[in-house]
């Protein structure tokens, strides 16, 4: 017999070790594709890999620079923009950039063909990548040929992921079109105190300042470049540990933010570590972006500053070793530094600015924790000669590093393996020519701009700033109404090549307005009556010396109006200026973009608001903020009928804007912001809606099968099978007694509440903590449970441990306290159940008002001892798991389950065949081993109330644990069967 155990012993830790290696392949596989690769390269070809450069110039023939850092350097990547002359924005961009892109693509394929019989280096791709924020020039370094994409703070503004998950797909299909194979963005910094003035705000380039809300939009658009790109486009967020308390521009110096780490993790990290916990891998991201920013009191001491984080080795790897980003970082998620040649990181290691020591500053970023080196703007004086002596002399130094120390070629090892596992996820775990240059000829047909959906965005982002309702706006202009339109129209250059343009054209608004109202449309202006002018122009008026109002005869002389490009129905004899013109304006409209980020015409609203609004004869004053909504005052927007914020200057937001001016639809934006000149504080305006009635629902929660069983944890509430003695109440409908119940003392309750919205309507952000209050008025005790809130519900579980009537209250501060659920537990018999609901006031409202009166009335003998269950500071529901019940058959139980019983049962038929057993005899053992498994995984899945073993549990391992059970005892019945059979024919 012990020889008999033994064999069935082995043979079912041979089936387990055989079970426990089936997911293993594919991981292994591409540590494998790693090893050979790393085997097979040289330090030259591995050093090369942790350095992304940028060079001049659109094209890369045999004889440029880039072309010989790629064949002789093996740099791992490139980035390409529109300010080094990579990217043409003139003609058809989408091909010459799909051109420059095969060939860097080609140079690096040619590089590992042997010119002898040698064996070939591995071909490694490039990483080509390049940003694409939203909003034209300069965040968009692709303008011409794709679409015009909204800018991160328009998405912020809809409050709607769908539409930032659609920004991410476009952005997606067309940089995978082009033959990117990453994306530098989306930022995921928090614009928790916005400042104008500030050289370091990051204004419409942020999604917002609401942390919950960022990270909810990044992994939105995270999910939609990976879904667009079907996984060939790595995302890269940015600015790790976060630039958005920043207050100067990383062109002037490295901004120093007081933070303490548990304020850097509640705010500015947050959103890093959603996207870097993403339940969906599509909504990770592949890489993260260090950024040039210190932090006083981070480490500790209050008055203790950290060296800039992308260099320092000791706070960068604190930050990453983080439980929240743990994880993320080794499954491999990759490092890359900002660029290492900024003038604040220049001035931090050289504050005289006189030399520039490129290899100190590559070493200390690589050593910090930096896999990927970005050396651009990589010189002190930015010529390009220097930059590429730089670059050289810097691989030639990490090259005699790895050679010479052993530390340093284990770091620089771990980099590129990586590196290299992202470039094979990227390209399904092969390299070919054919996978990686695309295909310049066809990718302009490839390439549909989407208007339609940025379009839909713009819709949904217009905000109506002031007044607080568009009821109090004035009517749209009519046709004799005199309109005179202000437009910043600073310029800059869509690439290195391109003439000067401006960024919001000054005819922009003029021709936007006639196109929808003009006499061409529903005649509703008059283009004769609309003049417009720049706002250097209002600039020049506005430093002249006031002259009286001109006579009818008299042309003054002041700056002359920009000459519409729209054919007018009327021309008059001469154009007017302004000082002819705003006298009879019946409406002032400035289109604005950044007042304090500009010349200084760009502040010439506040100017005319303070020195001439006053003296106009009442005319409708409109602005409509074409960039950040914060950039005006309270006073100053006392003085507006309307203020308008369209978060980009692109055309799709400029109609948008024009279209709620006149009143096509109500504006759907809210600001993700806080704005102070309207008192809009995000974070009072992101906490609960104190108007709403915060329903609340509850369900039964089966007892435990056996004393000391867990009771159910607080993710899912775990409903009772609907049917006798198991309702469901919902804190809505008539304040009427439920029908018979068989609710008593001793049961358990899940509690949760509906959605939970904001001020602005939408649901309030995870974390938001609500208190759900117990109360047995006649005994005059009461107990509180705090629980926070997921997806805008809270969750709680409590017991009815005594008899008589109870409240149940939901306070989610400032939202008042109402009575939402009574419950009067009787003696003997059913429970009464009432749902209170509020009383209309005696007058006709169009809402009522809500009353906490009590309906049902308390037994008389009621005790008069507290629950045991309820704490007045903890989450019942996190301290008692709730008991098993029914759970769902999911497929990949059934998978492990079926896969687990046939390695068992094939096992035992390879055994008995050794053991010269008859094919038939082996074939029934195998049999009875599948048909035992699969009966045990049924009962196992069906939750009968006896097998208690693996009752109530979800984890896939569960059902092949059970499903080995049932196959090895089946095994050995089948087996000692057979041995008795064996005996007696012997």
């Amino acid at each position: 017999m012990n020889a008999v155990l033994r064999r069935f012993a082995a043979l079912v830790v041979a089936a387990a070790i055989i079970l426990s290696c089936t997911p293993v392949p594919e991981v292994r596989a591409q540590e494998d594709d790693v090893a050979r690769l790393m085997n097979r390269m040289s330090t030259e070809a591995k050093v090369g890999q942790l350095f992304m450069v940028t060079f001049f110039g659109p094209e890369a023939p045999e004889d440029a620079a880039i072309t010989e850092l790629i064949s002789d350097y093996h740099v791992g990547g490139v980035v390409l923009s529109e300010e080094n002359g990579n990217i043409d924005n003139r003609g058809n961009t989408p091909r010459q950039v799909a051109a420059l892109v095969a060939q860097l693509q080609e140079t690096a394929w040619q590089a590992t063909r042997p010119s002898t019989d040698t064996i070939p280096a591995p071909f490694i791709p490039l990483l080509v990548a390049t940003e694409q924020e939203g909003n034209g020039s300069p965040y968009s370094s692709i303008i011409s040929g794709t679409t015009p994409l909204p800018s991160q703070m328009a998405l912020g503004a809809t409050w709607d992921i769908s539409h930032t998950f659609t920004a991410g797909q476009i952005v997606g299909r067309e940089m995978r079109a082009l033959g990117f194979n990453m994306v530098l963005g989306p930022s995921l910094d928090v614009l928790e105190s916005p400042r104008s003035a500030s050289s370091g705000d990051l204004g419409v380039r942020s999604f917002g300042g609401e942390p919950f809300w960022v990270g909810e939009m990044g992994q939105a658009y995270i999910s939609g470049v990976h879904e667009g790109a079907r996984g060939r486009v790595a995302v890269v967020t940015k600015h790790f540990p976060g630039l958005g308390s920043s207050d100067r521009s990383l062109d002037e110096e490295i901004s120093t933010v007081q933070r303490t780490l548990e304020k850097l993790k509640q705010v500015d990290l947050a959103p890093f570590f959603a996207v870097a916990q993403a339940q969906s891998p599509d909504a990770r991201p592949e890489g993260i972006m260090v950024s040039h920013i210190r932090f006083q009191g981070l480490g500790g001491g209050r008055f203790i500053t950290t060296l800039p984080i992308s260099v320092d080795s000791n706070i960068l790897q604190q930050l990453l070793g983080l439980p929240e980003m743990l994880a993320w970082r080794e499954s491999g998620g990759v490092t890359i530094s900002d660029e290492l040649g900024l003038r604040a990181l220049r001035r931090f290691y050289a504050p005289g600015e006189q030399a520039f020591n490129g290899r100190r500053i590559a070493q200390d970023a690589f050593l910090a924790g930096n896999d990927l080196l970005y050396l651009s703007q990589f010189s002190l004086d930015g010529s390009w000669e220097d930059q590429l002596a730089n670059i050289k002399s810097t691989i030639t130094f990490f090259r005699e590093k790895y050679e010479s120390e052993p530390s340093f070629q284990k770091q620089v090892d771990e980099a590129v393996t990586r590196i290299l596992k992202l470039k094979l996820s990227l390209y399904g775990g092969a390299f070919s020519r054919d996978g990686v240059v695309p295909d310049a000829e066809t990718v302009a047909e490839r390439i549909e701009p989407d208007i339609e959906a940025v379009s839909a965005v713009a819709r949904d982002a217009v905000t109506l700033l002031s007044p607080p309702s568009p009821d109090l706006v004035p009517p749209p202009p009519t046709r004799d109404d005199r309109i005179v339109i202000f437009t910043d129209a600073r310029e800059g250059r869509p690439c290195a090549m391109c003439d000067p343009a401006p960024y919001l054209g000054p005819q922009a608004l003029e021709e936007t307005i006639i196109q929808f109202y003009g006499p061409d449309a529903t005649g509703q202006v008059s283009p004769e009556l609309i003049n417009s002018f720049t706002f250097s122009q209002l600039e020049t008026y506005l430093n002249a010396p006031v002259a009286p109002p001109p006579s009818p005869t008299a042309v003054a002389a002041t700056s002359e109006p920009v000459t519409s490009t729209v054919a007018r129905a009327t021309a008059t004899p001469a154009p007017l200026t302004i000082a002819e013109a705003l006298p009879d304006a019946d409406w002032v409209i400035f289109g604005m973009l950044n007042a304090d980020d500009g010349p200084p015409e760009a502040d010439v609203v506040k100017r005319f608001l303070a020195e001439r609004a006053d003296a106009l004869q009442d005319p409708h004053v409109v602005v409509m903020a074409y960039d950040v909504p914060y950039c005006l005052d309270a006073t100053e927007i006392s003085k507006l009928r309307a203020y308008y914020a369209a978060y980009g200057h692109l055309m799709p937001f400029v109609k948008a804007s024009v279209r709620a001016l006149f009143g096509e639809y109500a504006p759907h934006g809210d600001p993700p912001v806080s704005i102070g000149g309207i008192n809009y504080n995000l974070r009072a305006q992101t906490s609960p809606d104190p108007e709403q009635t915060i329903p609340l629902t509850y369900s039964v929660i089966e007892p435990a099968g056996e004393e000391g069983t867990p009771a159910p944890s607080e993710e899912e509430p775990t409903a009772a099978p609907t049917g006798e003695g198991q309702p469901t109440a919902e804190a809505t409908g008539e304040a009427q007694p439920s029908p018979e119940t068989r609710l008593e003392k001793g049961d358990q309750l899940r509690l949760r509440t509906g959605e939970i919205v904001d001020h602005n309507g939408h649901v309030v952000p995870d974390g938001t903590p609500v208190q759900f209050v117990f109360n047995y008025p006649q005994e005059g005790l009461e107990q509180s449970i705090l629980s926070t809130t997921r997806d805008g519900v809270a969750e709680a579980a409590m017991t009815l441990d005594r008899t008589g009537r109870l409240d149940i209250s939901v306070q989610a501060d400032p939202v008042p306290r109402k009575v939402a659920l009574q419950i009067t537990i009787q003696e003997s018999g059913a429970a009464t159940i009432v749902t209170p609901t509020p009383s209309p006031t005696p007058t006709p409202t169009p809402t009522p008002t809500p009353t906490a009166t009590p309906t049902a009335t308390p037994p008389a003998d009621a005790t008069a001892t507290l629950f045991p269950t309820a704490s007045p500071t903890s989450d019942v529901s996190l301290n008692q798991p709730e008991p098993p019940s029914r759970r769902d058959i999911q497929v990949w139980d059934f998978l492990v389950a079926l896969i687990g019983t046939v390695i068992i049962g094939g096992s035992s038929y390879y055994a008995m065949r050794l053991g010269d057993r008859t094919v038939t005899r082996a074939l029934r053992v195998a049999l009875w081993c599948v048909t035992g498994g699969l009966a045990i995984y049924m009962l196992y899945a069906l939750s009968l109330s006896y097998l208690g073993l693996f009752d109530g549990r979800g984890e896939v391992w569960v059902a092949g644990g059970a499903a080995l059970i049932g196959s090895s005892g089946a095994l050995l019945l089948a087996w000692l069967r057979d041995q008795r059979r064996w005996t007696r024919s012997l």
